[in-house]
């Protein structure tokens, strides 16, 4: 039986149209309210995702995971679990986007910070709902002591992030936690921070075992909570290789794949 589902949010809970469809919104509740506790997991900042969590109807002392498993809070905002990557990481990401002009996000305390603004900038602002602060050489705002760095975005062409993501890894080695979560997004967090090691610990506190526990989501971020969750379903627009690591295949985010999926399973 299913007692917690745990949703990804871009390309899985809303379409394209960064929406939430009526038939997910009112498959969540009637799971909700048949006792079965949904959390959303995500890349996403804690207030990026809070608007979403709200409008499903979830309650206040609700925890849901961001930052790819690096952040878990409640949606009145009380902390539950911060990872932060190290300092060393930071810094040593920070040059690679230098020396490679890259786009580089900075989250830092729950806030969006870049060293110039650009088109990449300005498209990310349209997506999370959240303005940037331009605040110059990142690795001086780092040292000045904004060190708690929740994660860093890369964001560029999808034709040049697969290099990117080769040369960050082999810069970062096992320091970090480095995934891509979208064709032009590459998401940089700690070692320990990840989505199936945020939503185990969370199934631990509310005393539900990974065979009680559904995972749904559609990229490279969602693969280590599908590796924990009892059942799990990638989106009908995953790519090929996501939906090869989850159990099974839902509709679309578009076709409320998520809907699909919970009549299904709950």
């Amino acid at each position: 039986m299913i007692r917690l589902v745990a949703i990804d949010v871009d390309d899985t809970l809303i379409n394209h149209q960064l929406e939430i469809s009526a038939a997910n919104v009112e498959a969540i509740r009637a799971i909700m309210d048949k006792g079965i506790i949904v959390t959303l997991a995500t890349g996403r900042m804690h207030r990026s995702a809070v608007p979403f969590a709200r409008q499903l109807g979830m309650p206040e002392d609700q925890p849901i995971i961001t930052y790819n498993g690096a952040m878990t809070r409640t949606l009145a905002g009380a902390m539950l679990n911060h990872i932060p990557i190290r300092s060393d990481v930071v810094l040593d990401t920070v040059a690679l986007a230098r020396e490679g002009a890259w786009t580089l996000n900075l989250y830092h305390d729950d806030l969006l910070f870049v060293a110039s603004m650009d088109s990449y900038v300005k498209d990310y602002e349209v997506l999370s709902g959240v303005p940037a602060q331009v605040v110059g050489p990142l690795d001086t705002f780092v040292q000045q002591g904004n060190d708690e760095v929740s994660k860093l975005l890369v964001i560029g062409e999808p034709e040049d992030t697969a290099n990117r993501l080769e040369i960050i890894k082999d810069q970062l080695g096992s320091r970090a936690e480095v995934v891509r979560s979208r064709p032009h997004f590459i998401e940089i967090t700690d070692r320990e921070a990840n989505k199936g090691v945020a939503l185990a610990r969370l199934a631990q506190q509310l005393g539900v075992s990974a065979d009680e526990v559904l995972a749904i989501g559609d990229s490279g971020n969602d693969v280590a909570m599908f590796r924990f969750a009892g059942t799990s379903v990638a989106m009908g627009n995953a790519q090929a290789a996501v939906r090869e690591q989850a159990a099974f295949v839902t509709g679309s985010n578009d076709e409320s794949g998520v809907a699909q999926a919970l009549r299904r399973f709950c």
